[in-house]
């Protein structure tokens, strides 16, 4: 009995020092690709299982963009986003990119995090604020690669 409450102290002992072996150097550094980009909702099909938003904006380095939001529930106030978009850079150029996250809502606010994989071969980290009452998106959208 001994040995195994000595086993079990060392072993809950030796996770947490390997686990401190970070440092600051390791800590995830996020780069914003662009300004924050604002998109209003063009827009909304509710449904019981699936609500899906549809918004247009300028976006910086992805000109005019398109897109379309799918949130499926998981609560009344959470789930999971899916979607795609497309962006006009110029008359000869457009990008487009799928995406997938988590969303929640408190109040009258939804908040997205998604990972988009662009065609260019980029990546981002959006962090998304719907604000329902101005029918508006805010868009931080941050460097993956």
């Amino acid at each position: 009995m001994k040995n195994l409450i000595i086993a079990l102290v060392m072993l809950a002992f030796s996770s947490t020092a390997y686990a401190g072996h970070h440092k600051n150097d390791d800590a995830l550094k996020l780069t914003k690709r662009q300004d924050d980009a604002i998109m209003t909702i063009t827009n909304v099909d509710l449904g019981d299982k699936v609500t899906t938003i549809s918004a247009t904006g300028k976006m910086g380095v992805y000109g005019t963009v398109y897109a379309t939001y799918n949130l499926s529930y998981v609560t009344s106030t959470s789930g999971f986003v899916t979607g795609v978009g497309r962006g006009a850079i110029d008359a000869d150029s457009v990008v487009g990119g799928a995406f997938r996250g988590v969303w929640t809502r408190d109040g009258s606010t939804v908040k997205i995090r998604q990972i988009v994989q662009i065609s260019d071969g980029s990546q981002n980290l959006d962090m998304i604020d719907i604000d329902m009452l101005k029918d508006t998106f805010v868009i931080k959208a941050y460097t993956l690669k």
